[in-house]
């Protein structure tokens, strides 16, 4: 039996008003044949009757909260907080895993993931394929990766496994280029597997006024003015591709 066997994952989905998107999430959960898992559901005190649909579930869910909160990161935060397992995964209403032997692929391999700090690997959008990026886009204020297809080492992140509620839009880049900085890019496993399907829409992807202010300060915060040039090359660059390939479509 290798290591891997005696993980237990924690799931966290947070949720607010998506009565016609939890269930999917939910059975894309439970319905795992890696059966040492908990899942969590933190509720921002919904009213459409998605707290109903989730009663359905009670039996299968570890902890259930819904109150108002500060945000999905704050939201996140509370997730965090009751966790048991070593790792941990967000997978919010509306995105599901990619199939029901996920998380059997990940942890049931022969490779000890115990090192890492952060395991991750790709997604499917609108039934497209989608690889991650370097790693070293991190340095250019981009995430590499989806981050419901990221599972997170608690045991080795200890305390730094939180999310900053100073940046509303941006959290989930912050947390995990911290990680990146206190950890290394050694500590981060590329797994080459789905492990989402994504519904898109979360407010990070969502280009905004207080998605590029909070991008910014965390850039200058951690990689100083140098950083800051290097981002607005690369938005620049990113910008440039796009057009060009709307272009294209045309």
């Amino acid at each position: 039996m290798n290591k891997n066997s005696q993980v237990i994952v924690s799931v966290v989905t947070i949720v607010y008003n998506e009565v016609n998107e939890i269930e999917k999430t939910i059975e894309s959960i439970i319905n795992q044949d890696f059966k040492n898992f908990e899942l969590i559901v933190i509720d921002g005190g919904s009213n459409d009757g998605t707290q109903t649909l989730i009663e359905k579930y009670k039996d299968k869910i570890t902890y259930f909260l819904s109150e108002k909160d500060s945000g999905i990161y704050d939201a996140m935060n509370k997730g965090l907080k009751v966790c048991n397992g070593s790792w941990v995964n967000f997978m919010n209403a509306g995105d599901k895993f990619y199939n029901h032997s996920v998380l059997s692929n990940v942890f049931n391999k022969n490779t000890s993931l115990e090192q890492f700090s952060l395991v991750y690997g790709y997604k499917y959008v609108n039934g497209v394929k989608t690889l991650p990026k370097e790693l070293e886009v991190l340095r250019k204020g981009d995430i590499m990766a989806n981050h419901q297809s990221m599972f997170f080492n608690r045991v080795k992140i200890g305390k730094e496994l939180i999310y900053s509620l100073k940046y509303p839009i941006y959290g989930d880049y912050e947390l995990v280029n911290r990680i990146y900085m206190l950890f290394g890019k050694e500590s981060f496993f590329y797994h080459d597997s789905a492990i989402a399907i994504y519904a898109g829409g979360g407010i990070s992807s969502v280009v905004s006024w207080q998605k590029r202010k909070d991008k910014f300060k965390i850039i200058f915060r951690t990689y100083g003015i140098a950083g800051v040039i290097k981002s607005l090359i690369y938005s620049k660059f990113n910008v440039r591709k796009f057009r060009n390939y709307i272009k294209k479509q045309l």
